[in-house]
């Protein structure tokens, strides 16, 4: 019996349908199951720190409405890009952590005269965001709408470095942030860009626009204010020890 017997009796995640037709090798497979699997801890781990950030500090980086979109990204692809009952409850498991952390920041972060209007907001951007994505799926039909999950995907992630790094600069505090919530951040970029840089690597006439030039330059673009991010924090708590020490 072959050592690797196992692998005979284990189901990959997810395998796109363009590249099982390939018949791939086991090798590539579990490269993919393994960024698939560690994106998805790094990310479930980083809505608890940022639940636990906001309920402590009472402080936002950002607006809460923009989580209307990352709402509507998991409730739909959650649906459009699984086939089976487990990856869909893989993948609703964010939109239920985003959804727990919109309500956390709802009730510590916002007064109780802010609350409704902003969630009745929220809601109707979010319905409108889903109807958005279920119509870039009519104009880019593909297997499992895979090209539009790849490029709304990293637009939504291309604003967030950014917020970050423009809150510690605007308003030289720390309450909001934590270097864990960066780690996090930049292990998930790395972890979901891997996935498709592997994918295009090993088969790129299926993966073709994740090496485009407009791919490349949002990945850097992304990647930029999460690299600068650690510095621009220790700058800032030093500043702020200093002005600790001096009163």
């Amino acid at each position: 019996m072959s050592d690797f017997w196992l692998t005979e009796h284990i189901r990959h995640l997810v395998v796109q349908p363009a590249d099982a037709r390939l018949n791939p090798p086991e090798g590539y497979l579990f490269v993919q199951d393994g960024f698939i699997i560690s994106c998805g801890v790094i990310y479930a781990l980083l809505y608890v720190f940022v639940m636990i950030r906001a309920v402590k500090d009472r402080v936002l980086p950002g607006t809460i409405k923009y989580l209307s979109l990352t709402l509507a990204y998991e409730l739909y692809y959650a649906f459009a890009t699984t086939s089976t009952r487990l990856e869909r409850i893989c993948f609703l498991a964010w939109f239920e952590l985003d959804l727990t952390f919109v309500a956390l920041a709802l009730w510590r972060v916002y007064r109780p005269d802010q609350r409704k209007r902003i969630a009745g907001e929220m809601f109707i951007y979010c319905i409108t965001a889903l109807a958005g994505l279920r119509y870039l799926g009519y104009l880019y039909p593909d297997d499992r709408e895979q090209i539009t999950a790849y490029w709304t995907g990293i637009l939504l992630q291309l604003p967030v470095g950014w917020v970050y790094v423009y809150g510690l600069v605007k308003h030289r505090s720390l309450l909001g942030h934590s270097l864990e919530i960066w780690l996090l951040r930049y292990l998930g970029c790395f972890t979901a860009y891997g996935l498709f840089i592997w994918r295009y690597l090993n088969v790129p006439r299926n993966w073709e626009y994740v090496g485009s030039f407009w791919s490349i330059a949002t990945i850097v673009t992304t990647l930029i204010p999460e690299t600068v991010y650690p510095f621009l924090y220790i700058w800032v708590f030093n500043q702020n020890r200093n002005k600790v020490k001096m009163g």
